[in-house]
């Protein structure tokens, strides 16, 4: 059990060093001085009464659903923190099993089926209704939808004791989470993310 939890330790030492090391200072400040030119060019920019446009109401966010579909990002992480652990989990109990590891995997496998569930609903509302896109949009949204239907179903069959099966369908679930941790900063910081 010490050996498994200073592995633990260990990779998320490492792992929290990549999110410091992915971010280089070139891309941002590139970004920053363009934002600071063109705001003073716009500042030396003279002003009409006619050019100056009525400011949108604070409550027209509320009222198009920007929250809704602008929350899609911030929803991710726990459940893919808790399917992965959960997964992580379950092959513990498969190399030594334990009622309390069993517990605890189980929970984790609930709440991140749950908040799969949640993370697909923004995810769609994110995009709408929509079916076009390119085709790592399709791969994303497909996936990611289908991770809310097999993680519940999951957590259901291990309520249920189909332990075997469950534990197949949470390993599928995390190869397919593996998968959307490429796809979606992909849309988000565009094709090369990764450098690679």
């Amino acid at each position: 059990m010490k050996r498994l939890l200073f592995l633990l330790i260990a990779l998320m030492v490492v792992m929290s060093g990549q999110a410091v090391s992915a971010h280089g200072p070139d891309e941002h400040e590139g970004r920053q001085t363009a934002q600071v030119t063109a705001a003073a060019e716009a500042a030396a920019t003279p002003v009409s009464p006619e050019s100056i446009r009525p400011a949108r109401d604070a409550g027209d966010d509320a009222q198009d659903g920007s929250i809704l579909s602008n929350i899609h990002p911030a929803t991710v992480h726990f459940p893919i923190a808790l399917l992965l652990m959960a997964a992580l989990t379950e092959l513990a109990v498969m190399v030594r099993p334990s009622p309390a590891l069993q517990g605890t995997a189980r929970i984790m496998l609930w709440d991140g089926a749950v908040g799969a569930v949640v993370t697909a609903m923004f995810g769609w509302f994110h995009t709408g209704i929509w079916f076009g896109g390119s085709g790592t949009m399709q791969w994303h949204r497909w996936i990611g939808t289908s991770i809310a239907i097999v993680a519940p179903l999951a957590a259901f069959l291990a309520g249920r004791g189909h332990i075997a099966i469950s534990r197949l369908l949470l390993f599928g679930c995390a190869a397919l989470i593996l998968a959307q941790g490429y796809l979606g900063p992909e849309l988000a910081h565009g094709p090369n993310h990764l450098g690679f």
